[in-house]
């Protein structure tokens, strides 16, 4: 039956393709050749002239300029396509869940069954659904971003160098948002059961004076930890102070008389020491803010160093320790003390790190609104687990979402 269908296909003009084996990501790490070769200006010209020419003035034209030189668009067409087959494979519903293997040079957005014909589009349902730029920018985008990391792309960056408009880039840069927020779930399935496992029966000492650099040696830290990011100083707020908000979220809102909205964001860091991280903006440091972001991403025997601005996990996670930032010095001649940064152990350095690098890669961003900010630190979160953890771990027959459902 099925070489009847190629014979029909082959008839009505139509060639098809069977999609390559499945490749692990890491043979797209190393960048081929981006920049065209072009042809000698004299190449396939032949001929001895008999006779001589007068020479004629005629003026130099200028160079043809060609759109996207410098860009091997077929390999990122493969990677595109890779991604759509890898996280958003499609299945039969006529033949047992059977992957679509089948594509059609004529149309390059469809896959077919091998078995029964059944058509369906590739990018329904993806977040390129109703995509209307070419495929292969997508994964120029996905490249750039991940090879481009801690440095960020920007939408004037993907607009200047695909030479599409600034609402065109815009849209690109928000797809690819969109997909790295529906993979980055998978990561925090995978390190929750890595440190479920690394830390099972796993105890620090009773007496939160007692050094824990023993006990941690040879095990990752984990550390968690708050930032502003993008604050409103009273310049920016007309001098007006903010007496409704105190603290780090003072910075992020603007005076009652102004209308108290949100001008800031606040970001909340889980990192694990040479691991994984993971930022989540959020509107304060309350405990029913924060205690459920926590729960999702740690274990509850977890060992979790932070500061004193976590008072309230005391009753939750008993492997919990915190450092004073504010601890006074002892001797009169200080002011703060010479271990508020880490003792007996504890720290939270790994958290500060990793937020020191995203204000510095933020920087190029100049300013993102608080309502979008969710999609940027899902992004950011995403290359850095991607450079991390891998690609490979994730990838494969996780359904239509990228999460594991089904079409």
């Amino acid at each position: 039956m099925l070489e009847n269908n190629e014979r029909k296909a082959l008839q009505n003009g139509l060639s098809i393709q069977t999609i390559a084996k499945a490749e692990p990501w890491s043979n797209f790490v190393i960048s081929p050749r981006t920049i065209v070769q072009n042809p000698p200006a004299n190449e396939g010209q032949s001929g001895v002239r008999t006779r001589k020419r007068k020479k004629k003035s005629v003026p130099k034209s200028a160079p043809k300029k060609y759109k996207h030189a410098g860009i091997q668009i077929p390999f990122f067409e493969e990677i595109t396509k890779k991604i759509l087959n890898d996280f958003y494979a499609k299945t039969c519903p006529h033949c047992e869940k059977k992957t679509l293997t089948k594509e059609i040079s004529t149309r390059p957005d469809v896959v077919r069954c091998s078995i029964c014909n059944y058509q369906t589009s590739r990018l329904s349902y993806t977040p390129l659904h109703h995509f209307k730029l070419p495929k292969w920018m997508f994964g120029y985008v996905f490249y750039e971003s991940l090879i481009q990391h801690p440095k960020v792309l920007t939408t004037v960056e993907i607009s200047k160098r695909l030479e599409i408009s600034y609402k065109g880039a815009t849209l690109l840069k928000r797809r690819f948002q969109l997909f790295a927020s529906q993979q980055l779930p998978k990561y925090t399935e995978i390190t929750f059961k890595a440190l479920e496992e690394e830390f099972k029966n796993f105890s620090l000492p009773l007496d939160e004076n007692t050094d824990v650099s023993k006990k941690m040696k040879n095990r990752p830290y984990i550390c968690a930890d708050t930032a502003v990011l993008y604050s409103a100083s009273e310049r920016a707020n007309k001098g007006r102070k903010r007496y409704r908000h105190g603290g780090a979220t003072a910075s992020i809102y603007l005076s009652e008389k102004l209308g108290g909205r949100q001008v800031g964001t606040l970001v909340h860091t889980i990192a694990v020491k040479g691991g994984p991280v993971f930022f989540h903006s959020v509107p304060n440091q309350k405990a029913d803010t924060l205690g459920p972001i926590l729960k999702e991403h740690l274990p509850i025997r977890t060992p979790l160093f932070t500061d004193q601005g976590y008072q309230w996990l005391w009753g939750i996670y008993r492997n919990h320790r915190s450092v004073n930032h504010s601890a006074k010095s002892k001797e009169g001649r200080y002011r703060w003390a010479r271990d508020r940064w880490s003792k007996n152990g504890v720290h939270s350095q790994v958290a500060e790190g990793n937020q020191r690098l995203l204000k510095t890669s933020f920087g190029t961003y100049y300013y993102v609104k608080p309502e979008n900010s969710t999609l940027y630190l899902n992004e950011f979160s995403f290359l850095k687990n991607v450079r991390v953890l891998g690609l490979d771990v994730i990838s494969g027959d996780q359904g239509l979402l990228g999460i594991g459902s089904s079409n």
